[in-house]
């Protein structure tokens, strides 16, 4: 409690910013080593991976999503910085995907975000990282009920798969009695290159566009926000679950 101490002193007169509670701490402990645990669970099976295969397509666009996702969550005026822990599934795929974000108040109505995320497979590692911006469209110290994100990211599979991604989306927020419902509409652009396993003969690159809209909601569980989320595109489905806590 003394090195606690300490650290809580220093802080405040180098940063003038206050080291998390303890509570805080146990929760984002928490946090990262269940994402480390579940990332050792889920792998990509690519034994059957093609280029132009319908399954194939389905993968390129869980990379896409995966590396741009995003989720609302508002950060109070008396804090600062946001973190948590996503689990994302297509659903016509097997096994969810961890991830660990990010997210920081840069002014009243602008924030940047970053995300990122390690699998273990038996083709190798595959890693994910991203990052991106969110924009309140309103005036001094309004609270704007729009938001408008831009996101990039990327995935590599052990460099068998690679893609890139952007996404663009507006999101809105309507207050209902129990709980706020989130809902909005986007784009998401992939470019992927790859190569058969069997063989590791190039692929080639390809580009896919999916628009989609997606509806969620956030709710309040002993300080931390659980936010669910669907997303319905073209081709393909995903849901998410995230959990966060602002400090």
């Amino acid at each position: 409690m003394q090195l606690f101490n300490l650290l809580n002193l220093v802080s405040e007169e180098l940063f003038n910013f206050s080291v998390p509670e303890m509570g805080v701490i146990k929760k984002l402990s928490f946090i990262f080593i269940l994402s480390v645990s579940l990332g050792q669970w889920t792998s990509f099976q690519m034994d059957e991976f093609t280029y132009s295969s319908k399954k194939s397509n389905m993968m390129f666009r869980t990379a896409g999503f995966t590396s741009t996702h995003n989720f609302p969550i508002d950060i109070s005026k008396d804090d600062r910085i946001a973190l948590g822990l996503s689990m994302l599934k297509g659903i016509s795929e097997n096994g969810f995907l961890p991830m660990i974000n990010g997210k920081i108040n840069v002014s009243w109505n602008l924030s940047l975000r970053g995300r990122m995320a390690a699998y273990s497979a038996e083709e190798g590692t595959t890693q994910v990282f991203g990052w991106g911006l969110s924009l309140k469209p309103s005036k001094d110290e309004e609270s704007s009920k729009w938001v408008v994100n831009l996101d990039s990211g990327k995935l590599n599979s052990n460099n068998t798969i690679i893609v890139s991604a952007i996404q663009a989306s507006i999101n809105r927020q309507f207050d209902l009695h129990i709980f706020p419902i989130h809902a909005g509409f986007g784009l998401n652009i992939l470019n992927a290159n790859s190569k058969l396993l069997s063989s590791k003969e190039y692929q080639g690159k390809k580009e896919i566009q999916t628009n989609y809209i997606n509806i969620g909601t956030k709710i309040p569980i002993y300080g931390l926000s659980f936010i669910p989320q669907v997303w319905f595109g073209s081709e393909y489905t995903m849901i998410s679950f995230n959990i966060s806590s602002t400090f």
